[in-house]
């Protein structure tokens, strides 16, 4: 076989390979949706109340270091003044980034709604990521 039908079986043999890969679902934790929620829900009303225990409970290792006790009282002041005092959330949706699963949820706020994405590692059970996204949110990060 000369090299100029080798090169484009290749890449299409590339291009395909990489499209198949983009069709398979997602790779989830190993926690249900019912438990990311439940998870998610005890972090966040315990956001609402100032319980840095309650907060951290369901966090890695690297997540407790990474938000420690002042960090999570600006948090606290940052979310509800923004937003408010957290209701509830719907169920998350998954996706994975660089070998994790991420989880996005649309959370009711006093104030709005607001998109909490949490991360673990595929097939983990411990928050490795936390991220809140919103329409007050951003208008401070201005």
């Amino acid at each position: 076989m000369n090299t100029k039908t080798l090169v484009p079986l290749l890449a299409l043999a590339v291009m395909a390979s990489l499209l198949l890969t983009g069709c398979q679902p997602p790779k989830p934790s190993s926690l249900s949706n019912d438990q990311v929620v439940q998870a998610v829900d005890r972090a966040l009303i315990a956001l609402n109340i100032g319980d840095y225990q309650g907060f951290t409970q369901d966090f890695s290792d690297t997540m407790k270091t990474a938000i420690p006790k002042a960090q999570f009282n600006d948090l606290q002041n940052t979310v509800q003044n923004a937003s408010g005092k957290y209701l509830s959330c719907e169920q998350p949706a998954l996706t994975n980034s660089q070998g994790d699963a991420v989880y996005r949820l649309n959370c009711k706020f006093d104030k709005e709604s607001v998109i909490v994405t949490v991360t673990y590692k595929i097939d983990g059970d411990k928050i490795e990521g936390l991220f809140f996204d919103s329409t007050n949110l951003r208008k401070l990060g201005k």
